[in-house]
């Protein structure tokens, strides 16, 4: 008995820690679906933009025959997932099966709205990129996807080694100029517009996110470095050993990654305690460990 409750308490723990990094995930899946459901709706739909991957081909049979985006959308991603499951991650496969589920629940929604038309297509398509790579932005930063010829591309690279870069651009550019059957140059480009804008949003929000500070500190007052780091700031630190070239003289180096906010705290304080010491602030795009991104997001 005690070793089933021991076991009991530490599945229970698991499950625990499970569901509290998740929620975070759960979350940015949730807005960022809805976000990007939006923009469909609201921001393409309405301007008939062109569109790449499965969005783009729903987008092609709505302009053609007033189809609803949503049952193209459903089935595409019904249908990838369904092939390409076994190639992917469990967890990019669950939440992009979340993201898929959200997707076919909220069009319909935000399609029961009325939605005020910009007069300038081009102010629409700039507005329509930075809201729908935002969206995208949520959704890629915690390791999900919402669907589509994501699923395809990923599930090729661990089949057969293709280049997702090279692989997507094709696919997408292929489906996109496709529009020219049914759309204006004009939209298709606006589309195309679209795109760019939208990687450019979702690169910048993934690393946003991510962005932290590394701080290389050398300081003969270090001791006390390290307790305002680990006291006040409630972060880890690491001593390095360090020699000077000129001198030959070994001495300590504290090495930190923080938030941009906490790397000011940490500025100021040392600039008080010893100015003579030497620090070095560097950027860091992404941190992966404890306090810091999970290895699952990675």
């Amino acid at each position: 008995m005690t070793g089933l409750k021991k076991a009991f308490l530490f599945w229970g723990k698991v499950g625990l820690r499970w569901i509290r990094d998740e929620a975070e995930t759960l979350f940015s899946v949730t807005v960022g679906t809805a976000i990007v459901c939006f923009a469909l709706v609201a921001l393409t739909l309405p301007y008939q933009f062109a569109g790449a991957g499965v969005t783009g081909l729903a987008l092609i049979t709505h302009y053609a025959w007033g189809l609803s985006p949503v049952w193209v959308i459903t089935l595409g991603n019904a249908l990838l997932l369904l092939w390409g499951w076994r190639f992917l991650s469990a967890r990019f496969a669950f939440w992009t099966l979340v993201s898929s589920v959200l997707t076919s629940v909220m069009v319909p929604i935000f399609e029961r709205f009325q939605y005020p038309v910009i007069g300038n297509s081009m102010l629409a398509a700039l507005l329509c990129g930075l809201v729908g790579g935002l969206g995208f932005g949520l959704l890629f930063r915690v390791g999900a996807s919402s669907g589509g010829t994501d699923v395809l591309v990923m599930a090729a690279r661990k089949r057969w080694g293709v280049d997702v870069g090279s692989m997507s651009f094709y696919l997408n550019s292929v489906i996109l100029f496709g529009s020219l059957l049914i759309v204006s140059l004009d939209q298709v480009l606006m589309g195309g517009l679209v795109l760019y804008i939208e990687t450019t949003v979702i690169d910048n929000v993934v690393r946003s996110f991510d962005r932290r500070t590394q701080v290389l500190a050398i300081s003969k007052r270090h001791e006390e470095i390290i307790r305002f780091v680990t006291e006040t700031l409630d972060r880890s630190a690491t001593l390095l050993p360090a020699t000077g070239a000129y001198e030959g003289r070994q001495f300590p180096m504290v090495l930190v990654v923080l938030p941009r906010p906490q790397a000011v705290e940490l500025k100021r304080f040392i600039a008080v305690l010893d100015p003579s010491a030497f620090v070095i602030f560097s950027d860091v795009s992404e941190v992966v460990g404890e306090g810091f991104k999970k290895w699952g997001h990675a």
